[in-house]
């Protein structure tokens, strides 16, 4: 299989990953983030498609995503228990998974590059999905954080919460 098309089928599968969760978030903030981060490996996945069929293509970040982040952090009050689904720290933790498997395969393929434009595409892409999984991994942290707070002085200094 050529290395591009394996790159499109691994954005397509996170696609259809974070449509599955927006669908299962709906009616929280969780379904508009999820439904950006789908658009964002289509929007991969079509990059891709156009470098494989030698189409032009831009190599633009998606800003409305971490615009949305900002005010799901503002708005969302994870401690409270209607906010949160049994599973949306599961969720994370696989998603935080495939974006790593995305940077790990990026980082591979632009070590493979041969030339500067399909580094730079690679380049883009290390970028994106590196924001993915720090956006992620705030996601977690923001839903699991309640979990695991202490507050007590015989538990020690705890990073402010």
């Amino acid at each position: 299989m050529d290395v591009l098309q394996f790159a499109i089928d691994m954005e397509l599968d996170g696609e259809r990953y974070y449509r599955e969760q927006a669908a299962k978030n709906a009616g929280n903030a969780l379904h508009v983030v999820f439904g950006l981060l789908a658009d964002d490996e289509a929007k991969h996945a079509g990059i891709l498609q156009n470098r494989m069929d030698g189409k032009t293509y831009a190599l633009k970040p998606h800003e409305q995503l971490t615009r949305q982040m900002s005010l799901f952090a503002e708005q969302e009050k994870p401690d409270e228990p209607e906010n949160l689904a049994p599973d949306q720290a599961d969720a994370y933790h696989a998603a935080l998974q495939k974006e790593q498997q995305s940077i790990d395969l990026y980082s591979d393929l632009r070590g493979k590059a041969n030339d500067a434009e399909t580094e730079a595409l690679f380049d883009f892409l290390i970028q994106e999905e590196t924001m993915h999984r720090h956006i992620l991994t705030e996601m977690y942290h923001h839903v699991n954080r309640p979990r695991e707070w202490v507050e007590a002085a015989e538990f020690g200094v705890r990073e402010e919460y």
